[in-house]
């Protein structure tokens, strides 16, 4: 009777158990974490947009309450034109589909210009736009990684 052989480790210590390197890994999580994020700020702004236009309001004595129901609206409609995105494109990139990456890093790249351009014009930069700044050019840089670029390249493609 022989004893039971213990699993062997990767023979690619960049891949690890899953088969995916380190850098896809990271922007699967990343893009994931930056999809629901938004897709959470964007449901609790609606869900609270009245709480959202009155603190706005007190906060900016010369708005009107149509420029703080606009604020509200663009902040909805860019958390659920980012979020999804980053959620799909992290969704078929842990599936090996190329076009994930390519989605994962317009959306990234997209959201980056977008925060640092509404921080410039803000005169500053918030807590959580830096957060999202952060995390956009981890995402990129996973994304642009040429393993994750190689894996991508040798996965979906060879199942379909």
């Amino acid at each position: 009777m022989s004893a039971a052989r213990p699993a062997q480790p990767s023979s690619d210590p960049a891949t690890g158990a899953s088969g995916a390197p380190t850098s896809a890994r990271v922007a699967v999580v990343v893009l994931a974490v930056v999809g629901a994020l938004l897709l959470i700020s964007a449901l609790l702004t609606w869900g609270g947009r009245d709480g959202v236009v009155e603190q706005y309001l007190r906060a900016q004595p010369d708005a009107t309450r149509a420029d703080a129901d606009l604020l509200v609206l663009l902040n909805v409609v860019q958390g659920l034109v980012f979020g999804l995105p980053a959620v799909v494109s992290a969704w078929f990139l842990a599936h090996r589909h190329g076009w994930a990456r390519w989605a994962g890093l317009v959306t990234c790249g997209l959201l980056g210009l977008l925060t640092v351009w509404v921080s410039a014009g803000a005169g500053g930069i918030a807590v959580s736009s830096l957060l999202l700044l952060v995390l956009c050019v981890a995402a990129a840089s996973s994304l642009l990684a040429p393993t994750t670029a190689a894996w991508t390249q040798t996965g979906a493609r060879g199942r379909a």
